[in-house]
């Protein structure tokens, strides 16, 4: 395939077979590519080298400098095919060095240096074993838990922690991040591949230090380096049809036909008959669901060998690229792009297999390679089945080997004498005075203790080797989990059958773990050495026997380093025959995939950009003809060039060099001369390279889509998004799309990552608003920049919005493009305040602002300074002054500070300008409800979202009771008098004191509800909660409570009084007055009421969370500092729950909706001056005693301070003793009238309090 505008690649032989094209890539030998001393970037190796990464310092200055470098031009054609793949290759490498030698450079400048935001040290490490699997041997470190550090992949450098990089630097790649049995662990441990066999280390008393870099990811351009570098290519412009195209005249494009033309109007036949002749030629734009522009990029990509699609947001890029397709590979950017569009390919009936393990998608799992490899058994696999079985021989000798070698110099007990003479260490003569006196070796003191003759040589010298690292380190702060915004590929399966793919182990490397650790050694408390005279001269001893006991400690020491230095290099030599063997098992492995592959008749291979890399050899072995690249403008200019298999002939690039660009750790290598932001794609698109434009967008209504006309003039709208059936409107919101405008201070953590703290509180009650009105949680994503207001924003979600489950849809926008959700939070955080400093950061990139404004179908709220953002820069200027020109004009900014919010029941605008606006704000406006509670009241409370049938009526109870006096209670709970006639409390009654009956239980606890008429849907349904309260408790069975109607008393369920006792005798005479046993009575309810308290004890840590609306009153001061103060709560059970029983003090409080000087809301009304203080003291059973105080004004809720008032003290009172024959509402003096205490908006005077936010009472 030759590339225009690109350097291509020349066609591989067809008659190369499958085999010698997989060990032509495995096998790959640099020093046979370099031809000219001008290649030698080809010899470079594949791991950076010591020197690489440690240079001297006039190497090093060179280095930073890119002097090494060349300038990456992107705006004409390259000359030179050998300059241009020179140029890539070198970028690449830089890229994934760069970083870690400027960290190891600080390092050695300060050895005392800690984490920092661009650098990890690790200090204590040591190695304890390797791992020998089919990858090859992985050494077994100690690590500990940061779960975002040491990702698999990772570039880390080792030094003995005495030297410090000054002389010695071991490169090494993280190879596997095991959670179970590996950062479990105390001490936690990681393995990791030296990137030079010859740097492994042996001693598992040396200590280590480990510089990692917190950015760069060599993994990623380690792939693309290989294959640049053995990849010859020519140059062509033109714009040819594919090979397979000239060769076939016709095609079948039947898959576009979707439908004909009024199918709803024509009998069976007729259809079948009008698709058949679509199908034959498509002649009409009728037959199919594609619109011209995508039909225009079909053409293209059926018929052109490069075939360029842009797709603007919302066009359906994914669903263009897949029609018409034929064999091809397809990759993309992410793992989550790859499934979502082979799992279109599978549901239009392709065979699929999926490269890679990452994927989280169930069903794309089960076209894994493992699954197929496991389920197909191809009948040539015979010879593959044999090479593999061969070379699996050769690894297990070769762990073996490894094994018995580690066996001698790290033995179970001591060392044998055998193999301290085999080593040279000591003389036969010495070897014969060991041996002549084994026969007098003592029996072991315990079973643990070594015996044998060189633990009776040892004598009282003998001593256990303890642990080192034995804990993890203390760190002054916590790193969160955080999730990895950068989605790798899964870089630990190079042979996917060296993984466990069960459980929670999925991912897990398998191997046989060799561990190296001596468990018994001399004790030598004076460091005696071999350089000492004295152990010189016990070490000539023929007679072993004869050394002093001082020094046999320090002797056996001596022989256990000389022993692991002898055997270093024939370790080292076993370490690089088993990499070798772990080529040729991949060879072999690789070989039998393509058979498999073809053996099931696979017509798609899915993968990652990188994965085109990383599996080249076994891409190219299948030969495929043509290769999609989605989220193309995403991807690297060499990441493509270095996938183009010889069998090629045709690349099919889809995406929008618009949106997000190619990632860059390095920023110098970001800009110009080297423009690695800067994908193939874009680069052609300059170029003026034919490509076509998807014109058509399907995903936003057209009040969005003119937010992005500025950046696409050309997109029109799809009729599907102009449906309010496919596009309903926001539930309680009057306007689909809004910029909240603040100038809230933004505030950076630890990691040097950006969160607005009061930005992220109003979009938490903006959510929960939103929920209220009945929006579901799954259509909500908020979108941010910043890793640190992900984390803000989880935190407050946690915290606050528990009661509507988890919200997981927080993500960064580099997560999420090519995602969508009908509702869009954008929190753009960065804030100087009102005056600045003005800085934009991650916001002026206008390819990310793109992608942030693009994701709503339904409604997009933005939040955000737009003054900071409009004087940061030109290029944030450039991005966001075009959105805040469509927001005004659209008359949907709120550049006064303030959201608009619409009531659903009265239609009526509400502004909130502040976190505190959404406290005890219950989802509707500050109206008061209007209707009617089941009891036949009408409601009264502030506007609210939940349904009647789960509130409690706060007005009085008007009926009276068999005791001859009026409830004491509120409509809404249960009738109560404290008289003796109705609690059945006489004097002669003997109750048992505390620890009599029962244990350590509550007091007896007794249950009215059986002496209580049924009455239907008024709140004392028999199946509604029942109040349960301490005290005796009436035998009498009570008259209905009466059904109000505007609030006049029209009893309307029979009788009442002592008549209703006598009618209840009559229909249950076996509950008559001479039949009633009190004291029995009392016994059976002490027993139901211990067992009901025990079994709320045993189900407490399962009830339901309630749903609460909680008050904190919070004082910002002029530096952003917050104050809050104590919560006051209220509470509603969950949706489904049935009511609890009613408590007396749970009255709903009439409270001001705001003080006369508030900002949010309309028609702000003022309390008279001292109707706060009345309902205070009526209220002193709910809220406490409030007194004036002076100089405690912030300890109180802004709602209910008075005008004027100097302030409150906040204290618990107990109940108040009431006479038994009134009602409460007649008792408190204090109150002017019902009304007030009632919350009745009927009663005379109360067109103030009507109006007036209540602390609404759910339960």
């Amino acid at each position: 395939m030759t590339s225009p505008g690109i350097p291509g690649i020349p066609e591989a032989a067809d008659t190369q077979d499958e085999l010698s094209i997989i060990k032509h890539h495995v096998q790959f030998d640099r020093r046979l590519s370099a031809s000219t001393e001008i290649e030698d970037w080809r010899s470079i190796p594949e791991l950076p080298t010591s020197d690489e990464l440690n240079p001297d310092d006039d190497r090093f200055q060179k280095l930073i400098e890119g002097r090494h470098l060349l300038p990456n031009p992107w705006k004409q054609p390259w000359k030179s095919k050998d300059t241009y793949l020179q140029t890539h290759y070198l970028l690449q490498r830089e890229e994934g060095t760069t970083l870690l030698r400027l960290s190891i450079r600080k390092y050695k400048e300060d050895p005392t240096m800690m984490d920092d935001t661009e650098t990890c040290v690790y200090t204590k490490v040591f190695v304890r074993g390797y791992l020998m699997t089919r990858m090859g041997p992985m050494c077994q470190k100690i690590r500990w838990t940061q779960t975002r550090r040491l990702t698999v992949g990772t570039l880390v450098a080792l030094s003995p922690a005495s030297d410090g990089f000054k002389t010695i630097c071991m490169p090494a790649i993280i190879s596997d991040h095991r959670i179970r049995d590996g950062l479990d662990q105390s001490p936690p441990t990681i393995h990791f591949q030296w990137a030079n066999p010859q740097d492994a280390v042996m001693d598992p008393t040396q200590e280590l230090v480990m510089i990692e870099p917190r950015y760069g990811y060599f993994e990623a351009v380690r792939h693309t380096m290989v294959g640049l570098q053995h990849y010859l290519v020519q140059g062509d412009k033109s714009d040819l049809p594919a090979k397979y195209v000239r060769e076939t005249s016709k095609m079948d494009i039947s898959s576009l036909i979707h439908h004909a033309p009024d199918h709803a109007s024509m009998e069976s036949p007729e259809v079948r008959a009008k698709m058949d002749k679509a199908k034959e030629v498509l002649r009409s734009y009728a037959y199919t669901n594609l619109d011209n522009s995508q039909l225009s990029a079909v053409h293209r990509i059926l018929t052109k060998e490069l075939a360029i699609v842009q797709g603007p947001p919302g066009t359906g890029k994914t669903f263009t690229s897949k029609r018409g397709s034929n064999v091809i590979v397809v990759a993309a950017q992410t793992n989550h792009a790859v499934d979502q569009i082979l799992t279109q390919m599978i549901n239009a009936g392709f065979g699929v297999v999926r490269l890679g393990g990452r994927t989280q998608n169930e069903d794309i799992k089960r076209y894994s390679m493992y699954n197929l490899r496991k389920n197909v058994r191809p009948p040539s696999a015979q010879r593959a089945d044999r090479e593999f079985k061969t070379f699996e021989t050769a690894r297990r000798n070769n762990v073996q080997t490894v094994e018995n070698m580690i066996g001698d110099i790290f033995p179970g007990k001591l060392i044998e004498p055998e193999v301290l003479h085999a080593a040279g260490l000591i003389s036969g003569e010495q070897l014969h005075s060991l041996r002549s006196e084994e026969s007098w070796a003592a029996a072991p003191v315990s079973p643990d203790v070594p015996t044998g003759v060189m633990a009776e040589w040892l004598g009282i010298q003998l001593t256990e080797v303890s642990l080192l690292g034995g804990k993890d380190p203390d760190f002054d702060t916590v790193e969160e989990d955080d999730d990895f915004d950068i989605d790798v590929e899964d870089y630990d399966l190079d042979l996917d059958d060296c993984i466990d793919e069960s459980g929670e182990d999925v991912g897990r490397v398998e191997g046989k773990f060799l561990p190296i650790q001596h468990l018994w050694t001399g004790k030598n408390p004076f460091n005696y050495t071999e350089h000492d005279y004295q152990v010189r001269q016990e070490l000539r001893r023929a007679d072993l026997w004869t050394v002093d006991l001082r020094y046999r400690g320090a002797i056996y020491q001596y022989w256990q380093k000389q022993l692991m230095s002898r055997n270093l290099a024939g370790f080292r030599q076993a370490l690089a025959d088993s990499s070798r063997i772990a080529k040729n098992l991949k060879i072999s492995r690789w070989y039998k995939d393509t058979l498999c592959i073809k053996a099931k008749q696979i017509e798609i291979i899915g993968c990652t950009t990188t994965g085109l890399c990383k599996y080249r050899g076994l891409l190219a072995a299948l030969k495929p003809r043509t290769m999609l690249i989605e989220e193309a403008a995403e991807t690297w200019e060499a990441n493509i060039v270095s996938a183009l298999y010889g069998s090629l002939q045709q690349l099919v690039l889809v995406g929008d060099h618009q949106q997000l660009a190619p990632h860059c750790d390095t920023p110098a290598l970001a800009r110009d001369p080297y423009n690695m932001r800067v994908s193939m794609f874009e680069r052609l698109v300059k170029l003026k390279m034919p490509f076509t434009v998807l014109n058509m967008q399907r995903r936003m209504i057209p009040s969005l889509r003119e937010i992005l006309n500025p950046f696409y003039p050309n997109l029109k709208d799809h009729p599907v998004v102009t449906s309010d059936e496919a596009r309903p409107p926001i539930p309680g919101m009057a306007v689909p799309s809004f910029f909240f405008h603040h100038t809230w201070g933004e505030d950076s953590d630890d990691n040097a990552s950006r969160f607005n703290i009061l930005e992220a509180e109003m979009i938490v009650g903006f959510v929960n608003y939103l929920l209220m009105n009945g929006v579901e949680t799954n259509q909500i994503t908020i979108l941010t920049f910043y890793r640190g207001q992900k984390k803000t924003l989880q935190k407050l979600f946690r915290t606050t919005m528990q009661h509507w489950g988890p919200f997981t849809n927080i993500l960064t926008v580099d997560s999420y493009q090519g995602e969508e959700n009908d509702i869009i939070l954008l929190s753009l955080v960065r804030s100087g305040g009102q005056h600045g400093p003005h800085r934009a950061g991650f916001l002026q990139d206008k390819n990310r602002g793109v992608v942030s404004i693009s994701r709503a179908r339904r409604g997009m709220y933005i939040f955000g300074n737009m003054i900071n953002l409009t004087c940061a820069s030109t290029a944030s200027y450039n991005m966001w002054k075009r959105v805040h020109d469509v927001f005004l004009e659209q008359n949907r900014f709120g550049g006064d500070g303030r959201l608009p919010i619409t009531c659903q029941n009265h239609e009526k605008t509400t502004w909130k300008t502040h976190p505190e606006d959404w406290v005890n704000f219950h989802g509707g406006c500050d109206l008061p409800c209007q209707e009617k509670l089941t009891c036949g009241h009408t409601c009264g409370r502030r506007c609210h979202w939940l349904p009647h049938d789960r509130l409690i009526c706060p007005k009085p109870c008007e009926r009276r009771l068999v005791c001859g006096h009026r409830c004491q209670q509120v409509c809404g709970e249960p009738c109560k008098c404290s008289c003796p006639d109705f609690t059945g409390a006489y004097a002669g009654d003997k109750f048992p004191s505390r620890g009599q009956g029962h244990r350590d239980g509550p007091d007896p606890v007794y249950d009215r509800s059986q002496a209580a008429l049924p009455v239907a849907k008024n709140g004392h349904d028999a199946g509604q909660g029942k109040k349960q309260y301490r005290g005796r408790e009436s035998r009498f069975p009570q008259a209905p409570r009466p059904k109000h109607d505007n609030d006049t008393p029209k009893p309307k369920h029979g009788l009442v009084g002592i008549e209703a006792v006598a009618a209840r005798q009559q229909v249950n005479p076996g509950n008559g007055f001479a039949s009633f046993d009190a004291r029995k009575d009392d016994a059976q309810r002490m027993k139901e009421a211990r067992e009901r308290a025990a079994a709320a004890d045993r189900d407490s840590s399962g009830v339901t969370a309630m749903i609460h609306d909680v008050y904190k009153p919070v004082t910002i001061d002029g530096e952003y500092n917050r104050k809050v103060g104590e919560a006051i709560v209220t509470r509603a059970v969950p949706l489904g729950s049935t009511l609890p029983e009613k408590s007396f003090d749970l009255l709903s409080l009439p409270a001001p909706d705001r003080v006369s000087n508030g900002t949010s809301g309309t028609n702000d009304r003022a309390y008279p001056n001292n109707a706060i203080g009345n309902v205070l003291e009526a209220h002193s059973t709910i809220f406490g005693e409030f007194s004036p105080h002076a100089g405690t004004m912030d300890t109180v809720p802004r709602h209910f301070r008075r005008p004027g008032a100097q302030g409150f003290t906040y204290a618990r009172t107990t109940t108040a003793v009431r006479q038994a024959d009134k009602p409460e509402w007649e008792t408190a003096s204090t109150v002017a009238d019902a009304a007030s205490v009632c919350g009745d908006g009927d009663q005379p005077g109360s067109a103030e309090t009507s109006k007036e936010e209540d602390l609404m009472v759910f339960i």
